[in-house]
């Protein structure tokens, strides 16, 4: 009798936790990643420090890619809004010709990277890749001698 009371209350315990973990109530944590390739061969960019900005923040952060090239975002959060913008740190960005900062004032939704993936576009070369639901992808390629002298 003893076995059969703790083995309920082991079941239910299980059970409860289940339910609690997949309630519609609770706040699961969602991130998205931040991938740079090399817009010429497509390889992965690592050990780069992107400026990331959540929200209408002022200050990114400078989290270091990985060796694929990513970088993993907590989009939850009092700073997380609805938006993020990326710019390279080390590396010229592929959105535009020549070496500019403009790609820290493109917005991209938070919710169509979550949903569907970001692919951003690549004046370097012609790679591409398709959009995965959670991936915002941006081609960088690196500076030339010049546009590291005047750095």
């Amino acid at each position: 009798m003893f076995k059969l009371a703790l083995l309920s209350l082991f079941a239910a315990t299980i059970v409860t936790g289940f339910l609690l973990q997949n309630s519609p109530g609770t706040n699961s944590t969602q991130t998205i990643t931040v991938r740079l390739l090399n817009g010429k061969n497509g390889k992965p960019i690592k050990d780069d420090t992107p400026n990331i900005w959540l929200g209408g923040s002022t200050r990114p952060d400078n989290p270091l890619t990985n060796s694929h090239g990513d970088v993993l975002i907590n989009v939850d959060g009092p700073q997380a809004q609805e938006i993020i913008r990326v710019l390279s740190n080390w590396y010229a960005d592929c959105r535009f010709e020549g070496d500019r900062d403009d790609g820290m004032h493109l917005n991209y939704s938070l919710e169509e990277v979550l949903l569907k993936g970001v692919v951003s576009d690549n004046l370097c070369g012609k790679r591409r890749v398709q959009p995965i639901p959670g991936v915002l992808v941006l081609y960088v390629r690196p500076r030339t001698f010049w546009e590291r002298f005047f750095l």
